[in-house]
């Protein structure tokens, strides 16, 4: 762990407690949680960028924080009343923030309910508490416009900077015959954030601002690079291409640290007669080129584009059926998606908890609640390892602070530390370490004025009970397994990746769709990055490259997509084109060798440059089609 790190989290820790010292002042002593679970939302929904409509956010933020103060206080006031109180607030804070592929938001939301559940305050301090929860939502949104203001520019440059940065080492990297998986996966999760600052960028969930359609763009070129040096065998073979990519990586890096275009333009030009003179057939050199292509008329559009302009959006064509969304429509006519299943359980859950806790008049009974809320996740495998970390963590934290209270007896020196704990946890990545210092810091924190060996006693006693309860709720109440994730993942990215060919015939017939194929392909992005994460709690290798091998294909068909909308195919070579495009539409249950060797033939017999790159997305296409189908067949047995 370097210095900066060490610096960092050091200052951030300080924030932290700063925060909730300023807001607890401000709001009392019963509010100081609400102070916690604000400073911690802000810190996760930093991850999001919510400026495109701060004042519509903002609104969304307070209603939610009031809708959680409110509940709080009607499930407080009565034990029966808390019952369908508990259950319906727990199952719409889940639901809505519960993402099937982008990273959910449930927690501190959840959190911040549960907090105040298990704080209830007297009637005259209910303004206060709302005024407090108010507050929380302002900061949170304060926060975004500071941080997250020009995002995509300030860090989004910096991203397409670094991989610039990246797929250069890896060339260097091939041409000495070295290890390239490491710079593998750093691109893939830069691009993977990347894309992530895209989704945020669009108005109604669909239409995409200009500097966000321009730089999907850019990051598709990239992408796409990098996967094509995977698939080349030997660098010499395309030495031309990539002599020549080197040294329009670097003018793309000039131009977005805000250096002249004029160069790259030149480059471009000359590239391009160079190929027509040289007659290129090889298929990877072709399609270097058309993602070259891509890459320069993208940082030639970022240039022309005033930064006035940059949010602008372009509302062209309709927002298709699939993309409009009724909440209610979707949970009950879906009630195994991953989200329902998820709010049905936990909602369950800490309803159950909090009876219990309220019935047997339990002090320290909300241990149970917040046990519940820890160990009932999305998918069942992954509740199953967090419950064994559970009772690991809970044990040693107890050990831990049974020892250290008994060594230091005085007020101050417990205090330090409780103070330590929460500062190494930071640190903590692994869930059984992170619970190891949240047990030191419970059990301390209610020990300053209390019986350490009770205190730790009962914390043991009721986190059992929630992994009790929470082992049978996983089990039994709409259990959602890893089987489950990957089958819902795999039916949704075959469903995208026809609708994207579909697309391509569409925009081949003169039918122009801009938007939807930009978000269809920010989705793939998700859905491969929640389907690598099953395939690593599976282990299943071949599953992996099913999603290399989907990525390329997708990529493939975003730049062809993008080819055609540019209007860059010859119309003497219209009908061709458009019979090889067909073979995208009717390749199922057919053998794809026959395609091939067509497509081939077409690419060796015509002159035209343009639509020997057209003709070679399509063949690239139909052999990551047929290549996916083998690693399918392979998976099966």
């Amino acid at each position: 762990m370097d210095k900066k790190t060490i610096l960092s989290k050091t200052m951030l820790f300080i924030f932290i407690v700063s925060f909730v010292v300023f807001f607890k002042t401000i709001f009392g002593d019963e509010n100081t949680l609400v102070g916690v679970t604000t400073i911690t939302a802000t810190l996760m929904l930093l991850q999001r960028d919510l400026t495109l409509s701060p004042l519509k956010n903002t609104f969304r933020l307070i209603i939610l924080n009031l809708f959680i103060g409110i509940a709080s206080v009607l499930a407080a006031s009565n034990m029966w009343i808390g019952i369908p109180v508990n259950f319906i607030t727990l199952f719409t804070i889940s639901y809505l923030l519960c993402y099937s592929l982008k990273n959910s938001m449930y927690l501190p939301f959840s959190l911040q309910y549960l907090f105040l559940l298990a704080n209830p305050i007297p009637q005259s301090l209910i303004p206060i508490r709302l005024a407090s929860l108010v507050f929380g939502a302002l900061v949170i949104m304060f926060a975004q416009i500071i941080a997250n203001k020009n995002k995509m520019k300030k860090s989004g440059d910096r991203i397409l900077i670094n991989i610039c940065d990246s797929i250069l080492n890896k060339i260097e990297l091939l041409k000495t015959n070295e290890d390239i998986s490491s710079l593998r996966d750093d691109i893939n999760l830069q691009l993977n954030s990347f894309r992530s600052m895209i989704y945020d960028k669009r108005e109604s969930d669909f239409y995409l601002t200009e500097e966000a359609r321009i730089k999907l763009n850019l990051s598709v070129s990239l992408e796409s690079i990098n996967m094509l040096l995977d698939k080349i065998n030997d660098l010499s073979e395309v030495a031309f291409i990539i002599n020549n990519l080197e040294l329009f990586l670097e003018e793309v890096k000039a131009v977005l640290q805000d250096n002249n275009y004029e160069k790259l333009s030149k480059k471009m030009k000359y590239l391009l007669a160079e190929c027509e003179n040289e007659g290129i057939d090889d298929l990877y050199s072709l399609q270097m080129l058309d993602s070259i292509i891509l890459l320069c008329d993208s940082i030639g559009e970022l240039r022309k584009l005033d930064k006035s302009s940059f949010n602008k959006i372009h509302r062209i064509g309709k927002k298709p059926e699939n993309f409009k969304h009724n909440i209610f429509k979707i949970a009950f006519s879906k009630t195994k998606s991953i989200r329902f299943c998820y709010a049905i359980r936990v909602a369950t859950g800490i309803t159950l908890g909090a009876f219990i806790m309220d019935f047997f008049k339990f002090t320290e009974g909300r241990w149970i609640i917040f046990t519940l809320l820890s160990l009932i996740n999305p998918i069942y495998e992954v509740s199953k390892s967090k419950t064994k970390d559970r009772i690991i963590a809970t044990l040693i934290g107890s050990v831990i602070i049974l020892v250290l209270f008994g060594i230091f007896k005085d007020s101050t020196s417990r205090l330090v530390i409780i103070m330590l704990t929460g500062y190494i946890s930071n640190y903590t990545v692994q869930y059984k370490y992170s619970m190891i210092c949240t047990t030191v810091s419970a059990i301390g924190s209610a020990a300053l004025v209390g019986n350490v060996q009770e205190l730790t006693i009962d914390r043991i006693l009721f986190v059992l009970i929630g992994m009790a309860l929470a082992i049978l709720i996983n089990k039994f109440v709409l259990p959602y397994r890893l089987e489950d994730s990957i089958n819902e993942l795999k039916k949704m990215y075959d469903s995208v990746i026809k609708e994207m060919i579909a697309e391509i015939y569409n925009i081949a017939n003169g039918n122009k769709q801009i938007n939807t194929i930009k978000n269809l392909f920010i989705i793939t992005s998700f859905i491969e990055n929640k389907a690598m994460m099953n395939s690593q709690i599976s282990k299943n290798e071949i599953s992996g490259k099913i999603i290399n091998e989907q990525r390329l294909l997708v990529t493939n068909v975003y730049e062809l997509y993008t080819w055609i909308a540019k209007e860059k195919i010859n119309p003497k070579y219209a009908n061709q084109i458009l019979s090889s495009v067909n073979q995208l539409i009717i390749n199922q249950g057919e053998s794809l060798e026959n395609k091939f060797d067509t497509i081939q033939k077409y690419i060796s017999e015509i002159n035209d440059l343009k639509t020997k790159i057209t003709l070679s997305s399509v063949l690239i296409i139909l052999q990551e089609i047929k290549e996916i189908q083998n690693l399918n067949l392979k998976a099966q047995i």
